[in-house]
């Protein structure tokens, strides 16, 4: 038995012939998208911004006293806890349970202070005493800082900077 010769079929060259085209096709299509990228389409954006807030002056005076008000009971409150801190560590010693139990309770009412006076200072406060108050705010988070590491100096230098603050938040505020 001897086998004949088949010949391929025309339909499975011309398949096989049409799928070389398309993917050489794709292939320089694939080449000229690279070398030449299809710039995006440029959208215009017209950004209007809003005027300015305007606060009538009784709005102003209210967040004044909002924010004077509560940067006062946040200074009393923080200064008390500071004093019973110093008065644990001036007869327990710096380093007893007692006192740094006193420094954590300090460290937390400052924390919870300084939250509460951020929710009180709105946009329509006053400027000048919104950045005093803002201040203020800095240099007790700056002293709890320096406490924290260690760093005395630092500490001693923001409580300065904090206790000059007060006469002009006091002032500012008529508080004095």
């Amino acid at each position: 038995m001897t086998m004949g010769y088949r010949r391929p079929h025309r339909t499975g060259v011309a398949v096989a012939a049409t799928a070389l085209v398309l993917a050489a096709g794709a292939a320089v299509t694939s080449g000229l998208a690279l070398v030449r990228p299809i710039a995006s389409a440029q959208h215009t954006v017209n950004v209007v911004e809003p005027p300015p807030a305007t606060y009538s002056s009784t709005e102003i005076a209210a967040a004044k006293n909002a924010t004077c008000s509560a940067w006062d009971q946040a200074a009393r409150t923080i200064t008390s806890v500071g004093k019973q801190r110093a008065s644990i560590a001036a007869t327990t010693g710096r380093s007893s349970p007692e006192t740094n139990e006193a420094r954590t309770v300090e460290k937390r009412t400052t924390a919870t202070q300084m939250s509460f006076l951020r929710t009180q200072l709105s946009p329509a406060t006053p400027g000048d005493i919104r950045q005093t108050v803002s201040d203020w705010m800095a240099s007790q988070i700056d002293a709890m800082h320096g406490v924290n590491v260690r760093d005395w100096d630092a500490s001693n230098s923001a409580i300065t900077r904090g206790n000059d603050l007060v006469d002009v938040i006091d002032a500012k505020c008529g508080l004095s």
